[in-house]
């Protein structure tokens, strides 16, 4: 299966065939080496009497686009909610005026 360093598994199967095969899956998630993108990475492996077949699919897009994706589909949640503004601490948006795009995501919309 993938060896990928610091990988999320998010599904690993393995399933006994009745033509004696074996099929395993795996897959996981992972951030590029400069992290500005997340990779989702499917590996397949089947095994039987005539050899072994392997096949890996990565997908890959930029997190900024992800999170995007997320606030905009996800089901939005109140973990905490004040009543007085001066419990409010001020929003840092200073990193939104550099052009930082992966990390103005949230000012953005």
């Amino acid at each position: 299966m993938t060896s990928e360093r610091q990988s999320l598994i998010l599904q690993q199967r393995v399933v006994k065939r009745a033509d004696a095969g074996l099929h395993c899956r795996e897959v996981s998630l992972r951030l590029s080496s400069d992290q500005r993108e997340v990779i989702l990475t499917r590996y397949t492996e089947h095994y039987s009497p005539d050899g072994l077949q392997w096949v890996e699919r990565s997908h890959r897009v930029p997190v900024s686009d992800m999170l995007r994706w997320v606030i905009e589909n996800g089901e939005a949640q109140t973990l905490v909610q004040g009543g007085d503004a001066s419990d409010i601490l001020p929003i840092d948006r200073s990193h939104a005026e550099r052009g930082n795009d992966q990390d103005g995501i949230l000012s953005s919309h």
